[in-house]
């Protein structure tokens, strides 16, 4: 029983020790190579949605429209960043199903087409693969992930097809959608040479889990969740 006790004890100060000495170096690490810590930035790029009525994919028939986006970064660690992002995207259904499809859609009771505009925000915390370190050479493009989680509102005229017999009318309508959704962001930036700016370029998937994007929810697509794919070009100019 006392030899287990020594053996504890000698353990937890060995444990102790490793986790001062690497407290001790994450800091000094910091210290020794703290980066510029704020940016503000702006971005714009082409993007598309993955949706229940927003094409047919597999066949690459799809609307691809613009995305703008305004955001925040700062340094956490050498290696971290956290960043706030806030963005429009525009929507568009697109028209590219057969009346046979739309009659599918009319009659589970969703709309068949949209137009209109997607915002979002978010917080995402990204993880840098190649900062520059004291004793390395600098890499002049650094790259990185994240994974967060925002906030999307969605607002739309969408239009529902109607039956009576042999004949139809197409109804139009707003309508809007609010939920969460995980955005898994990769990228990366170059230092503009002689300014404290960046230029980068970053894609984004904005998965919403609960499909209600596009406001239609038949599952006639893979997967359950709706997705926001953006490739954007970025300019970020450091605060200090």
């Amino acid at each position: 029983m006392i030899n287990c006790k020594l053996n504890l004890i000698t353990f937890m100060n060995k444990a102790l020790v490793v986790v001062l000495f690497l407290f001790s170096y994450s800091t000094l690490t910091y210290g020794q190579y703290n980066r510029r810590a704020d940016k503000i930035g702006v971005g714009v790029g082409p993007s598309f949605m993955y949706g229940d009525n927003t094409g047919i994919h597999r066949e690459l028939k799809f609307k691809v429209m613009p995305v703008a986006s305004v955001d925040y970064t700062t340094s956490i660690s050498n290696f971290f960043d956290i960043k706030a992002t806030l963005g429009w995207q525009m929507i568009n259904s697109g028209d590219f199903y057969t009346e046979n499809l739309i009659e599918g859609i009319a009659a589970a009771g969703y709309p068949h087409a949209f137009k209109g505009s997607l915002l979002f925000a978010d917080i995402t915390p990204y993880y840098i693969f190649n900062p520059d370190r004291r004793g390395f050479v600098p890499s002049s493009f650094k790259f990185y992930t994240g994974l967060g989680v925002g906030v999307f509102h969605s607002m739309r005229t969408d239009e529902k097809r109607l039956y009576e017999g042999d004949n139809y009318i197409d109804l139009e309508y707003s309508d809007t959608n609010t939920n969460v959704y995980l955005p898994l962001r990769i990228g990366g930036f170059i230092r503009i040479p002689d300014t404290y700016s960046d230029l980068g370029i970053e894609t984004s998937l904005m998965i919403s889990p609960f499909g209600s994007m596009e406001g239609n929810n038949k599952q006639q697509k893979t997967t359950k969740a709706d997705m926001a794919v953006q490739l954007q070009v970025y300019y970020r100019m450091h605060l200090w």
